[in-house]
This record gives C-alpha cells, structure tokens and sequence, in this order.
C-alpha cells in the first residue's frame, strides 16, 4: 500500500504500513500480559517519571486532550516527575513548550525533548555539507545548519545537495517526492529523518509525516534512511540525561502508538502506558493491532 499517493489515509491504512515496516525497526521485549487502567493517575504506585508523547496523549491537532492539564498536575502533586517526547521536528522545541504553556501544561524547558533535538546533535557531527529540507518557511533552518535550503520545485536545488532532511511534510508532495527519488537514484546521498512517524493524529484527519516518504524512498532503493526520534534510542538517550537516579522500571513511556512510543520505550527498559482514546488507535481494535505487532504495552489506559 503506497500511502504517499494516498491524499487522506486512514489509521487502519496507517496501521498496516507500521506493520509493514516493522523489520526496520529496533527490537525489544515486551510483558505477556497488559493491565488496564482508566487513566495515568491509577499508575502513580508504579510510576515516579511519566514520559510523555505529545500528539494523542496531550494533544490532538491544535486541540489539549480534554482533562490532560488537570492530570498533569494531579501527577505533579503526587510527587512524579514529568517529560514531553515527542516526534515533531517541523518547528524548534520552544515552540512546542510555547503551546502547551497556552494550555495551561506548566512544563519546564528543560522537561520538553523532541525528535529534533536528537536530529541536531547529529547534523552537528556531519560537518559542512548543504542540506536540503523537506521542510515549511517557518522551520528555522539556521538552527540547525549555516547554509540549509528548503525543497520546493527546483530540480537543480535537489541536484545541488549533499544530503537531505526530512523535517516535516506539511507542504510536501507528490511531485516533490518524485524529484527527491529521482535525486538520490542520480546520486546516493545521505537521508536523515527528523520525525519518523508516518501519521499524526488531528481531529478529523490523519496528516501524512517524514517517516512515511522516508520508507518510500527506502522502498524504491534509493536511500538507506536514519531516523532520529522514537523508537529509535537517539532521542530517548537525550531524556535520559535528565533522569539519572530513577529506577527505569519506574520510568513510564506514554504514547498512543505501538510501533514509536510502546517499541521505543520497550527498547529503552522503561515500562509502557497505551493511550487509546485520542490518537492512532482511537477507533481501531487495540488489542488485535497489539496482537498482530508482538508490541504489547504494560498498561493501557483510554485517556491521559
């Protein structure tokens, strides 16, 4: 299934496609059971850090899950310690922090990790090189690098790359990927993804996201993708920075995604927290996509 050629897929679409690349992805052990819960303030006995996803466990599109504000701050009065990982790389994290203190989410800076700080660390080792972005006008590209260029339309500015990062797809296309295939099949080039999530959660609609034309272009030969952000190890090093001294069987990955938030929070030996009310799986048999994936979580609970 080419979701790229797919202008609206849906979460049963998006699901499958997880599946299917599934082999790509990192590995882990999993428990053989899961327990249910109502929601995160049943698992404070368990739980001292809570590390959570941002879209379909805070968030939804441009909208606070209803009741995420009041339990962020029933944890924090419990005595628990919270962090935001989340896969979005379009904008710098501080404006990630900017929306959820509007919501009233009182997180510190230094609480908030995101995929593409992860993706930074490493365009910092690359040296010059001129990158092209798979990006929208207001990505700050001289954050990351001195001399990014944004993809459009121009054949001979994809010609005139070193290498490419997919940093967000909102204004990404068909065509588009087309000129980046047939870009990397005139010359291998080096591909780093900052957001390997394939789709994101809004009300309505599931946007398509980097990780999804990533796999493409794995698909057609072109390129051997790397991924910085969930599940891969990168971006969950980076949080681990923060929490040195806590039991990681007491640290908690929340995410509303089995094969990002529940492998990569596996894969880090911390517990895992299934959200199922607001995001990937919100109208979808959980527990038969758990099944069918092997990716069982330790807990799931409908809301945060």
């Amino acid at each position: 299934m080419n979701l790229v050629e797919i202008e609206a897929p849906t979460a049963a679409m998006a699901v499958a496609r997880y599946e299917a690349i599934q082999p790509r992805l990192p590995t882990a052990t999993f428990p053989s059971v899961s327990i249910h819960r109502e929601n995160l303030g049943e698992l404070t006995d368990d739980i001292d850090c809570y590390v959570l996803d941002g879209f379909g466990v805070l968030n939804v599109g441009e909208t606070a899950v209803p009741g995420a504000m009041e339990r962020l701050i029933q944890l924090r009065d419990a005595g628990k310690q919270l962090r935001v990982l989340t896969n979005g790389a379009t904008l710098p994290v501080s404006n990630t922090l900017a929306k959820y203190l509007r919501w009233g989410m009182n997180f510190e800076a230094s609480e908030v990790v995101s995929s593409r700080d992860a993706l930074a660390r490493e365009l910092k080792k690359q040296g010059k090189m001129r990158w092209g972005f798979v990006c929208v006008e207001e990505s700050q590209l001289s954050e990351l690098v001195p001399d990014g260029v944004m993809l459009e339309d121009d054949e001979s500015v994809y010609d005139g790359c070193d290498g490419f990062v997919l940093l967000g797809a909102r204004v990404w296309n068909g065509q588009r990927q087309e000129l980046l295939t047939k870009a990397l099949a005139k010359r291998r080039r080096p591909v780093l993804v900052g957001n390997p999530d394939l789709v994101a959660p809004f009300p309505s609609v599931f946007t398509k996201e980097p990780g999804l034309y990533a796999h493409a272009l794995q698909d057609a030969g072109v390129a051997e993708p790397e991924f910085y952000g969930k599940p891969f190890d990168n971006a969950f090093a980076i949080v681990r920075e923060s929490l040195e001294g806590i039991d990681p069987s007491r640290i908690a990955m929340v995410g509303d995604t089995l094969h990002t938030d529940i492998l990569g929070g596996a894969q880090a030996g911390w517990k895992t927290v299934l959200i199922t009310g607001h995001g990937l799986l919100r109208d979808q048999d959980a527990e038969a996509a758990i099944v069918r994936s092997g990716i069982r979580p330790d807990y799931i609970v409908p809301t945060t």
